[in-house]
């Protein structure tokens, strides 16, 4: 455990927190959950899993889980009040760590922002857009269906341009991203913030700039090599 690092944390593996674990299994990244239900834990320690015994909300969980040395902690505790002080407790703990909060109640979302989550998720709200855009634009709905299926190799995916990639100070359609990757550019965002949408062939790719990406496995894996 102590040799873990970049890796994220999970508080909480009830059903949205096992969504988030199946998430980080099939693409491969290094996790550790927090958990005191004794049933779910032996679940975790029989498939070989870090697990951490303990409250979530503890100061001493959160450092056995290696929070000063994560990429990213997911707190999806059922009570909003837990959730808060978790953020609280993580963000005290590593003031750079990225970290996603469940609401429970949407009138938690500005206090979990407060607290320091530098985002907050609430299950329910998301829920039912998705059910109002499979009623009401069904053919979007089954295209980001198709998108998250996990019988299909496609995905999203965000990379950022260092000073040293290949692709710096280059026009789009100067770069093979999309004649030999084959991938689509949804969007670029600007080190200040900006967001180009659907940028067009000239638009010039600086360092900093985060793109936002959809493509095969193997084509993202490539462009976030070629980035650096």
């Amino acid at each position: 455990m102590q040799k873990l690092s970049n890796h994220y944390i999970v508080c909480g593996a009830g059903r949205v927190g096992r969504r988030i674990i199946r998430n980080l299994v099939s693409q491969k990244m290094p996790y550790v959950v927090i958990e005191r239900d004794e049933k779910r834990i032996a679940e975790f320690i029989e498939k070989g899993d870090l697990v951490i015994v303990g409250d979530a909300t503890s100061e001493e969980s959160l450092r056995r889980a290696g929070v000063d040395r994560a990429k990213g902690l997911a707190t999806c505790l059922p009570d909003d009040a837990a959730n808060v002080y978790v953020v609280l407790t993580a963000r005290g703990m590593n003031a750079y760590l990225h970290i996603v909060a469940r609401a429970v109640e949407e009138e938690a979302e500005p206090k979990l922002i407060r607290a320091g989550a530098s985002r907050v998720v609430a299950p329910t709200i998301i829920g039912s857009q998705t059910m109002a855009r499979a009623l009401l634009k069904p053919a979007i709905a089954d295209f980001m269906d198709s998108i998250v299926a996990e019988n299909l190799d496609l995905a999203f995916e965000e990379v950022t341009i260092a000073d040293t990639s290949t692709y710096c100070n280059k026009k789009l359609r100067n770069t093979n991203i999309q004649a030999e990757l084959d991938l689509v550019i949804v969007a670029i965002r600007r080190k200040d913030g900006q967001m180009i949408f659907h940028p067009m062939g000239n638009t010039e790719i600086f360092e900093g700039d985060l793109l936002i990406t959809i493509g095969r496995g193997e084509s993202l894996q490539k462009l976030t090599a070629l980035a650096k």
